[in-house]
C-alpha cells in the first residue's frame, strides 16, 4: 500500500499514513487533534540529472559504476 502525506487544516500538522490508493483522497483522523479535516498533500520526489543544469554527481553512484 502507498504512503500518503497529510496537512490537519485545524491545527497545521503534517503525518504520513499508509492506506490503500481508494481510500487516499478521503479525510484521515489527525493523530495530533483527532479532527478530520485533514488534506492530502502532493508528495514530493528526487530527480536526478537529466534537467537543464543538472548533475547526477549529486546523485551518487549508489557503489554501482
Amino acid at each position: 500500500m502507498p504512503i500518503y502525506e497529510y496537512l490537519c487544516t485545524s491545527c497545521g500538522h503534517m503525518f504520513e499514513d499508509v492506506r490503500p490508493a481508494s481510500q487516499a483522497d478521503d479525510p484521515e483522523e489527525c493523530p495530533k487533534c483527532g479532527k478530520k479535516k485533514t488534506e492530502r498533500l502532493m508528495s514530493a520526489f528526487a530527480t536526478c540529472g537529466g534537467g537543464p543544469g543538472g548533475s547526477s554527481s549529486s546523485c551518487g553512484s549508489g557503489g554501482f559504476s
